[in-house]
C-alpha cells in the first residue's frame, strides 16, 4: 500500500513540476509579460541601479542587481514594461524556480523542453518547440567543469 501511495504521489509531483516549465520565468516574471515598476520591484527586489531614459532607446529600462554570491550584475531589460532580456550571473535569481548559476549543465534536462544550438561552451533551451517563437534561454557553461556560468534569456520580438 505504501508503494502505491508513493507512486501516486510521485506522479502527481512530477506532473506539477513539469507543468511549471511551459513558460520562461525569472522570480515569477514571465518573458514577454508586461509589468509596472512596482510589480518588477515586488518580484525582483530593489535594484542596485536603474538605467533609463536613453534618448537612443526610448522606453528601454534596465534593472541591475549586484549578485550576493558573485558580485556580478544580474540584468533585466524591459521595453515599454515588457520583459525582453535577462542575464543571470549568480545565485540570487533562478530560471523557472529551479535552474541557477553553478549547477551542472545536465540539470537543464530535468526541465524537459527542447535543447538546441549546442556548441562547446553553450546551448539553448525552450519549454517547447513552439515556444522558440516567443523566446529562449542560452546556457553558457564552463567547459572544464560543465557548470553553468551564465543564464541568458531573450524574447523574440520586434524590439530586439
Amino acid at each position: 500500500m505504501k508503494k502505491i501511495l508513493f507512486i501516486i504521489t510521485s506522479l502527481f509531483v512530477s506532473a506539477n513540476l513539469l507543468a511549471q516549465y511551459d513558460t520562461i520565468k525569472v522570480n515569477g516574471l514571465v518573458l514577454g509579460g508586461d509589468y509596472t515598476e512596482a510589480q518588477i520591484i515586488d518580484s525582483l527586489g530593489t535594484p542596485t541601479t536603474i538605467i533609463a531614459n536613453d534618448p537612443n532607446f526610448e522606453g528601454w529600462v534596465e534593472y541591475r542587481y549586484i549578485d550576493s554570491s558573485t558580485g556580478l550584475f544580474n540584468d533585466f531589460l524591459f521595453i515599454d514594461g515588457s520583459l525582453q532580456s535577462v542575464a543571470i550571473r549568480g545565485k540570487d535569481f533562478k530560471l523557472n524556480n529551479f535552474l541557477e548559476v553553478g549547477m551542472d549543465a545536465s540539470a537543464v534536462t530535468q526541465m524537459g523542453g527542447v535543447i538546441f544550438g549546442i556548441e562547446s561552451d553553450l546551448f539553448c533551451w525552450a519549454p517547447s518547440e513552439e515556444y522558440k517563437n516567443i523566446g529562449h534561454v542560452t546556457i553558457y557553461i564552463d567547459t572544464a567543469t560543465q557548470k553553468i556560468k551564465l543564464i541568458g534569456v531573450e524574447a523574440n520580438s520586434d524590439f530586439m
